[in-house]
């Protein structure tokens, strides 16, 4: 048998093939695709975000290390902390429903609180130390509408890239403590007494359950149609960034 006849019989037992036939995408490989025929997608996913409170919004209500006259040797703390969750997206037509479950780990540090008044006293703040542990396991549903700016079908299935914008509700449980030291009677500074080793007065207070407020806007990457990555920022109670990738079903 000759090398071409050798060649042929192999095309038509199906060990070879048209050489222009493109090759399987490798996301397929990987994430098989979705087989159904319901009219959306299911997109389940971790994010990460950085959450803070911004220092101008604290600088209407507290003083910092900038007055000349403030009292304690360190600056004032930086309110911010670390989001991780889980999330499920449901997505149609540019409609998108985000459903998540996440902790929100407190980055801030104890530190002395001196609040703003007329005339000032900067003995009169609160030394407040977070302890342990402190956080808080939020859950909540937000909508964003999806505007395509470049589809997967336009490249041949491979990639696509949209733009997110919207908002939603959720609710938080804080867990672990915020101990306070207040000034005292005899005019010691709660910076001091904390730097003493007194007992703290008591627990700050800050309530238990807090709404979780969202409007967010971002950038959606979309590869083989089957993994989504997804950049945003906005308002998450705190003002946030982050990230966050997921599967498609």
């Amino acid at each position: 048998m000759t090398l071409g006849a050798v060649a042929l019989a192999g095309i038509e037992d199906g060990y070879g093939g048209d050489p222009t036939v493109p090759l399987q995408f490798a996301f397929e490989d990987i994430v098989p695709p979705p087989r159904h025929d319901r009219g959306y997608d299911i997109e389940v996913g971790v994010r990460v975000r950085s959450v803070s409170v911004p220092k101008g919004f604290l600088d209407r209500r507290y003083f910092d290390e900038e007055d000349p006259n403030y009292a304690y040797f360190e600056p004032r703390p930086r309110l911010s902390g670390i989001a991780i969750g889980l999330e499920t997206v449901v997505k149609s037509n540019g409609s998108n429903g985000l459903f998540y479950v996440e902790y929100i780990d407190s980055a801030t540090p104890g530190g002395y609180w001196d609040d703003r008044e007329d005339p000032a006293d900067h003995l009169d703040g609160d030394y407040i130390s977070p302890s342990a542990g402190l956080g808080i396991i939020a859950a909540g549903a937000n909508y964003a509408y999806e505007v395509h700016l470049l589809q997967c079908r336009k490249t041949g299935g491979r990639f696509g890239l949209s733009i997110l914008a919207g908002g939603g509700l959720g609710l938080g449980v804080l867990g672990g403590r915020l101990d306070s030291w207040g000034p005292d009677n005899n005019g010691n500074p709660g910076y001091k007494r904390y730097l003493d080793g007194e007992a703290p007065d008591g627990d700050l207070g800050f309530p238990r359950v807090v709404p979780m407020i969202d409007v967010s806007g971002g950038t959606r990457l979309t590869f083989g149609d089957r993994v989504a990555l997804r950049f945003e920022g906005g308002l998450h109670t705190a003002v946030f960034y982050g990230t966050s990738l997921g599967v498609v079903f």
